[in-house]
C-alpha cells in the first residue's frame, strides 16, 4: 500500500508518543517532530507507512540514545499475555470449532497495537477477546482453515509483542514442524523480536527467524536473504497485523492477512469496517 493523506497525521502522533516514552524533555520531542515533519515534506508517499515508522524509530534513536522506546510495553504485554493464557487455551480447548476459535483469538491479540494505538489498557484487551469469539470475521476463514490441513511449509510472519501470545493458540493446533515463525529484524514500535519469541516461549514451540529489517512490516526488498528464502518456498503465509498488510503484495494468493482493522485507511482498503476482524486472501 501507497501511503495516504491520512496517514501523515497518524505518523505524527506515533513520533510523539515513542518520543515522550522515552524522554520528558520537551525541547527533545520537539526535534523528533520536526524531523519527522521535514522528512513527511519530501516523503514519497508511493512507500507504505511502515517505511516511515522505521525513519521515525531511527530518529528517536539519533535524538535520545534509545534505540527501543516500546521495551517496557513490550515486556509487560507479552507477561500480561502469559497469565492469561491459560484461559485462552481453556476456551479454544471447549469450543466446537477449536481452530477457528484460536484463530479468532490470535486476530484479537492484533489489538496489542502501540503504532496504531496511543494506549491500550487490560479491560480492552478483554473487551477484544469477548468480541472475537462471537462476531463475525471478515473474509475467508474457511480457506484458510483448508490451507492449514493441505499446506506443507507454513511462514507465520508475526506483529507485536504479546499479540504472539495469542498467534501460539494456533501454532498448538497445527502441526509446528511446518511451520517457520518471523518476528522483526530489530527493535520497532511495540513488533516482536527475537528476544520476545523467546520470552514467550515461541522459540521453543516452533522454528523462529527474524526478516533482517526493522520495519514494522514486511518489505521483501529490505529482507535478508534467508527470510526470502523462506518466503519464496512456503505454500501458505500467514500475515498478522495491519503493518503486513500494507506491505506485502496483494497479488499472490499463498497469503492469508490476519488483523483486527483499526485504521480507516486499512479498513477500506480490505472492503472491512474500522473494529472488524479480518481473514483477507486475495
Amino acid at each position: 500500500m501507497k501511503t495516504y493523506n491520512d496517514c501523515i497525521p497518524c505518523l505524527v502522533r506515533q513520533a510523539l508518543d515513542a518520543a515522550r516514552l522515552v524522554t520528558g524533555d520537551g525541547d527533545s520531542q520537539r526535534t523528533v517532530l520536526k524531523k519527522t515533519l521535514a522528512a513527511m515534506a519530501v516523503m514519497d508517499m508511493s512507500q507504505s507507512p511502515p517505511m516511515m515508522a522505521r525513519y521515525i524509530q531511527e530518529t528517536i534513536a539519533e535524538v535520545t540514545g534509545n534505540t527501543d522506546p516500546y521495551k517496557a510495553l513490550k515486556q509487560r504485554f507479552n507477561r500480561f499475555s502469559l497469565e492469561i493464557y491459560p484461559d485462552l487455551a481453556a476456551r479454544v480447548a471447549e469450543s466446537a470449532v477449536p481452530l477457528e476459535t484460536a484463530v479468532r483469538l490470535a486476530i484479537a491479540g492484533n489489538i496489542i497495537d502501540f503504532g496504531a494505538l496511543s494506549s491500550l489498557d487490560r479491560e480492552t484487551v478483554f473487551a477484544t477477546i469477548d468480541h472475537a469469539v462471537t462476531n463475525e470475521v471478515r473474509g475467508d476463514m474457511d480457506g484458510l482453515i483448508q490451507a492449514f490441513a493441505s499446506a506443507r511449509r507454513i511462514l507465520w510472519i508475526a506483529d507485536n509483542a504479546g499479540e504472539i501470545v495469542f498467534d501460539r493458540l494456533v501454532l498448538e493446533r497445527i502441526d509446528p514442524a511446518r511451520v517457520t515463525f518471523v518476528v522483526r529484524g530489530g527493535a520497532v514500535l511495540n513488533d516482536a523480536t527475537l528476544e520476545d519469541a523467546a520470552e514467550t516461549g515461541i522459540s521453543d514451540l516452533v522454528a523462529t527467524m527474524d526478516s533482517g529489517a526493522a520495519i514494522p512490516g514486511t518489505v521483501l526488498g529490505e529482507c535478508s536473504d534467508a527470510f526470502k528464502q523462506d518466503f519464496y518456498r512456503a505454500d501458505l503465509i500467514v500475515a498478522k497485523g495491519q503493518g503486513n498488510y500494507e506491505t506485502l503484495p496483494h497479488d499472490d494468493n499463498r497469503i492469508f492477512f490476519l488483523f483486527k482493522a483499526k485504521c480507516p485507511v486499512v479498513a477500506s482498503s480490505a472492503g472491512v469496517e474500522v473494529g472488524d476482524m479480518v481473514v483477507r486472501n486475495f
